[in-house]
């Protein structure tokens, strides 16, 4: 399957899927990362601001700033992602190209990154990820070391995802129900 063929049948079960559903798997993921030594570990995290169609980060993202973490979002520049500090849902704007909630305020180098969750359109359980087709995270991905997490609905996890060489895998992935980490990086996932 290509990508663009496994993108239109995600977005298919996607569009079928409730929200109260999407809601519930967040829940779960996100409670499932807060127990991870890399969470409790480090404190400069990178989440992203969820579309609807995205598993859901909003009150996770509040949630966090609020348990004392430095939380960092997104925000598209061109052809990149630059890094830029969250200081609550008052501090978004999404007077932009894709409508996104993106914080205002100046941008910090992603080397002050210690966690990076990552969104998908799909992943697989070999740590692949297939994203929105524009590349924003694998240009990102290449500039940082930091641990990283994908995260998706269950049925978002797919049997394989095609991949090219600038494609990134991701050190881990959860969902409601699997954690499947880099076994080089698997107490960083415990």
């Amino acid at each position: 399957m290509t990508k663009k063929e496994l993108r239109r049948q995600i977005k298919d079960l996607k569009a079928i899927t409730p929200d109260a559903v999407k809601k519930v798997e967040a829940q779960m993921v996100f409670s499932t990362i807060e127990k991870m030594a890399v969470w409790q570990q480090m404190q400069h995290i990178l989440c992203y601001w969820s579309l609807p169609d995205e598993l859901p980060t909003h009150e996770t993202v509040q949630r966090w700033l609020e348990a004392g973490k430095s939380i960092y979002l997104p925000r598209v520049v061109g052809d990149d992602l630059e890094i830029v500090p969250y200081h609550g849902a008052q501090s978004l704007d999404d007077n932009n190209k894709f409508h996104i909630g993106e914080p205002v305020g100046d941008a910090v180098d992603a080397s002050c990154l210690e966690l990076i969750i990552v969104p998908a359109v799909a992943l697989d359980a070999k740590r692949n990820r297939l994203g929105r087709g524009k590349g924003f995270y694998d240009r990102l991905l290449s500039t940082t070391t930091c641990p990283t997490i994908g995260v998706v609905c269950d049925f978002q996890m797919v049997d394989e995802v095609p991949v090219e060489p600038h494609d990134h895998p991701l050190d881990c992935i959860v969902t409601s129900d699997t954690v499947i980490a880099n076994p080089e990086k698997q107490d960083l996932f415990k």
